[in-house]
């Protein structure tokens, strides 16, 4: 045998000792140093059941291989076999190249400890001395036909009391390899397992190794219950998930060249089905049966979303905002940490719920398509006193070509439908950024009682009816720093009504009001109305039993303790600073708002009166109010023309006629206001209880006239009344203890009518400045001045003076002088225009004065009776004693008849006869024997009164029957300042 053959034969029976050897030595060998080797170094109990190895396949399988838990007999990680083919032209290669890698049962028991460890943390610890090495050259590999069958993971969570499990797991990868010939070919992995009960399915495409590293996979799982899994979300949650599913099927796609960005895509299909969000005391906050969201390409690498329909059917939103002001929903953000709201403590900023950081430019989102469909949200408001409830439900949103990216519009069509039939829509293009749009709006029968409880508080007032509604166009753009808000179209409240809180009694209501081509400008405020038109409108104004108007009491008086913010205040946070006041101390006013509107018409209006603080209850009603006010504007010089008319109880009319500009900044005011022939004997309960007579009849008109410029008033009260004639007196506390009766008497004309015309004039800046309180203050001067000078009231009335109320005489004279029977002619007219006065005379005298007068009158009436016997015994007419005239010559004479004629004792001579004395002496004598007794002065001041009386009866214009002679119960009448006591006094009734 030669050397050759000899050494081929060594060689060969080598070999087949040698894969004999290997075949079975190597098995329980390696198999004695694994079990040894990795429980040293696992520090955990390892076993193994056996190992095949065939040399001539180079097949390796490892059965029956367990780790147990550290300390335990649990399991830990096991599998039931590990299949390794190695291919025979590795050594060739100089690579590590494995034709096949099989993995049967895997299984892996994960525990996390209440401490926060998990059962493997110790074999992840950084061993002692151990230093990281620099990457040296990679070394080759190629690994085909890798699997693993039947796999399972079982996670314990003891700090969430939860367990997941991942059970038949299925995987498969074709080859992973960084060799150059398959660096460019694609490795399709596949896996699939039913992870806590859902199936979850990922395949793809992949180049691991490539530079370009494009990788693609398909995820697909259904059924994923996202509350299990909440418990590892790394903050502290404040809501709940008691439900929620997840679909996913998409595809994700990966590739990062050399010196270029990575990019990321997703496409595919996402869906969310039976989610109900809770807060932390369960209750609802949103729930919904299915989103599905098409997504076209979600870049997040780069920022882009972009979905193609997102679709959101039967969403139903609980939204409430408590007493506080906070809105639930906005809270249901994570809080901040600990760590952080301490410091933020430490910098002396209060930690906050939120931070106020500012926003980063997020990912730019594009929607080609949004539908969410029968909607419904419930929002509850209990900042208000009883708390509001508004459910808002068949909620329909469509939006086409939406987009974060900045100018890029879109459009949308929103519907909303209202409770008890009311509906709201918007339409219109809309741009997110920034916020622009343009809305066609329309909103039908939208219940106002519903929204009670926002004004509730501030009124006493409940409506119980009426529905509004709009169509316009509502443009809004945020692009600049002051927002543009603008609304054009027209408004309406139809069937409105409301009644007060404190009788439940109507108090005001319409059929409609319509404000037509309304454009409203928000910054700055600029308001304009083409027309106003109010139909069918009713108010009540009512008295109540406590003599308040019920409009006094609409307005609440419920008022916020002093120093107490109101809870309003307190939901609304932290006020603002008071601004600082000007240098000068004065505060620049501020423009008012620009409102301009063209017409208000009114038509088919009523206003009732009931007054339940008169007994009996006093009621009228103003009807058929209607009539037309025309352009004003708080920027135009203009004023508007009004002609506004009504019936009072449906026969008296009244007519407003004139110019207004109330919107003005200097209001202007020219109107004319008549009524005219309204029945007074309605108005007995108020003229019973304060003027303490019924009216039996008489009708009332008035003209009245208003002026205002420049903040000052000028005006003209012309009051007229018709044969008002009082009725029975009537009993009352309240009445006035004035003569009204006589006041009435005394404005009343012959024509049975009384007419007062009473100027006022004022400024508006004058706080105390009242046009009412001033008329009526007149009213009450009338009836005083009645009561304390009648003849002055009817010298104003008459165009005399205080003069009319007495007639003086001379000391001991009854002749009327010439200036005044001028006095009593003046006097006769005013009675004659006041058929209804009647006029006491009462004649007095001046004790000292008139007692002296008539001494010397009844001295010179003895003369002229000397005088008037003579002339009678010739043969004379007989004339009045003091018609007789004596003249100077004759003076003399007849004073010695008459003094001879006298029977007192007069001085004798010697012989006893009466001696001839000089006139003077003579008339001293007559003079001191003549005796005046109070029956004289009686009978003179009788006289008086009588003389005037006939003065004035004989002008024909007073009746005797309105004349009395009145006895006085003094002879001295009431001292006047500059009057005589002689004198004759007048007093009216």
């Amino acid at each position: 045998m030669s050397r050759f053959k000899k050494i081929t034969v060594a060689l060969g029976l080598l070999f087949v000792i040698l894969m004999v050897s290997s075949y079975f030595l190597v098995p329980p060998i390696l198999k004695s140093v694994l079990v040894k080797k990795l429980s040293e170094s696992l520090h955990r109990e390892v076993t193994l059941e056996r190992i095949h190895f065939n040399p001539f396949t180079l097949a390796l399988s490892v059965q029956g291989f367990g780790i147990r838990e550290r300390g335990g007999t649990e399991s830990f990680v096991s599998f039931q076999e590990l299949f390794v083919n190695l291919q025979i032209l590795s050594v060739a290669k100089r690579a590590l190249v494995l034709d096949e890698v099989k993995l049967v049962k895997p299984s892996v028991r994960i525990l996390r400890s209440a401490d926060g460890s998990y059962n493997f943390s110790d074999l992840l610890e950084k061993k002692p001395g151990e230093e990281k090495k620099e990457p040296g050259k990679p070394f080759l590999f190629s690994v085909n036909n890798i699997r693993v069958i039947d796999g399972r993971v079982e996670f314990l969570d003891n700090p969430k009391d939860t367990k997941h499990t991942a059970e038949n797991i299925q995987a498969a990868i074709p080859f992973l390899s960084n060799m150059a010939y398959a660096l460019e070919t694609k490795v399709e992995p596949s896996f699939s397992a039913v992870i806590n009960g859902t199936p979850y399915t990922l395949k793809g495409e992949t180049k691991p190794f490539a530079d370009s590293r494009e990788t693609e996979f398909r995820i697909s799982f259904k059924d994923l219950d996202i509350p299990h899994y909440l418990a590892y979300v790394p903050m502290k949650l404040n809501f709940r998930l008691p439900s929620a599913k997840l679909d996913v099927d998409s595809t994700l796609t990966y590739r990062q060249e050399r010196s270029k960005t990575p990019a990321l895509i997703i496409k595919g299909m996402a869906g969310l089905r039976d989610v109900v969000l809770e807060d932390l005391r369960k209750a609802r906050l949103i729930r919904f049966p299915a989103l599905t969201v098409d997504i076209a390409a979600v870049e997040p690498l780069l920022g882009k979303i972009h979905l193609a329909k997102v679709v959101l059917k039967e969403p139903e939103v609980n939204v409430r905002r408590n007493a506080a002001g906070e809105i639930n929903l906005l809270t249901l953000a994570p809080e901040k940490a600990k760590d952080e709201k301490k410091a933020e403590e430490k910098k002396g900023l209060p930690a906050a719920k939120t931070a106020p950081t500012p926003d980063k430019a997020g990912p730019v989102v594009d929607i080609d398509e949004l539908l969410l469909e029968k909607g419904t949200v419930f929002f509850r408001d209990e900042t208000t006193p009883q708390p509001f409830s508004l459910p808002l439900r068949d909620i329909r949103l469509e939006g086409r070509s939406l987009s974060t990216a900045a100018g890029k519009e879109g459009t949308i069509d929103l519907s909303i439908g209202f409770p008890k039939g009311g509906t709201l829509s918007l339409k219109g293009p809309f741009t997110i950024t920034p916020v622009s749009t343009k809305l066609a709006i329309d909103a039908k029968g939208i219940d106002l009682p519903g929204f009670q409880p926002y004004w509730m508080e501030a009124v006493n007032l409940h409506v119980t009816g009426g529905k509004i509604g709009t169509r316009g166009s509502l443009t809004v753009s945020l692009a600049e720093k002051t927002p543009k808000i603008r609304y054009a179209g027209r408004l309406m409240i139809t069937r409105f009504a409301s009644i007060d809180k404190v009788q439940a009694a109507d108090f005001l209501k319409w059929k409609s009001l319509y404000l037509n081509d309304l454009d409203v400008n928000v910054s700055p405020l600029k308001v304009q109305i083409r027309q106003v038109a109010l139909t069918d409108f009713y108010s009540r104004v009512m008295v109540y039993p406590d003599a308040t108007l019920n409009v006094q009491k609409i307005a609440s008086e419920k008022k916020e303790e002093a120093g107490k913010p109101s809870a309003k205040d307190e939901a609304a946070g932290p006020q603002a600073p008071p601004k600082e006041p000007a240098k000068d101390g004065k505060e620049k006013p501020k423009a008012g708002p620009d409102i301009t509107i063209d017409a208000i018409t009114l038509q088919g209006g009523e206003i009732d009166f009931l007054d339940r603080h008169i007994k009996p209850t006093f009621s009228g009603r103003l009807v058929e109010i209607g009539g037309r006010i025309g352009r004003m504007s708080s920027r135009e010089a203009i004023q508007a023309d009004v002609d506004l008319k009504g019936r009072l109880d449906g026969y008296a009319p009244l007519e407003i006629t004139g110019k207004i500009n109330p919107l003005s900044k200097d209001l202007f005011v020219d109107l004319k206001m008549s009524f005219k022939d309204m029945d007074l004997s309605p108005v007995t309960p108020y003229s019973g209880k304060y003027a303490g007579y019924a009216i039996e009849k008489g009708k009332l008109s008035f003209d009245l006239k208003y002026l205002i410029a420049k903040r000052k008033l000028e005006s003209q009260n012309v009051v007229f009344i018709d044969q008002l004639t009082l009725g029975e007196k009537v009993e009352s506390p309240q009445a006035t203890k004035l003569p009204v009766s006589l006041a009435i008497s005394l404005l009343k004309d012959r024509h049975g009518q009384i007419k007062l015309d009473i100027p006022v004039a004022g400024t508006l800046d004058d706080p105390k400045f009242s046009v009412w309180r001033i008329i009526v203050q007149v009213l009450v001067n009338i009836l005083t001045k009645a009561a304390t000078a009648p003849f002055a009231l009817l010298g104003s009335l008459m165009g005399g003076g205080e003069e009319m109320s007495y007639v003086e005489f001379d000391a001991g004279g009854i002749a009327v002088g010439e200036a005044n029977i001028k006095k009593l002619a003046t006097l006769g007219k005013a009675l004659q225009e006041r058929p209804a006065l009647k006029l006491d005379i009462e004649g007095f005298v001046d004790r000292e004065k008139d007692r002296e007068g008539l001494r010397t009158t009844l001295f010179q009436r003895k003369i002229k009776v000397q005088k008037l016997n003579e002339t009678l015994k010739k043969g004379a007419a007989a004339v009045p004693v003091d018609d007789v005239k004596i003249e100077p010559g004759e003076r003399d004479r007849y004073l010695k008849m008459a003094y001879s004629a006298e029977k007192f004792p007069k001085p004798r001579n010697i012989i006893g006869m009466a001696k001839s004395l000089p006139p003077a002496e003579m008339e001293k004598l007559m003079l001191t024997n003549i005796e005046v007794r109070d029956e004289d002065l009686r009978l003179l001041a009788s006289q008086r009164a009588l003389r005037v009386r006939d003065v004035l009866l004989k002008s024909g214009d007073v009746t005797p029957d309105r004349v009395f002679i009145v006895e006085p119960k003094s002879l001295t009448p009431q001292k006047k300042e500059k009057l005589k006591n002689s004198r004759v006094d007048f007093r009216l009734k």
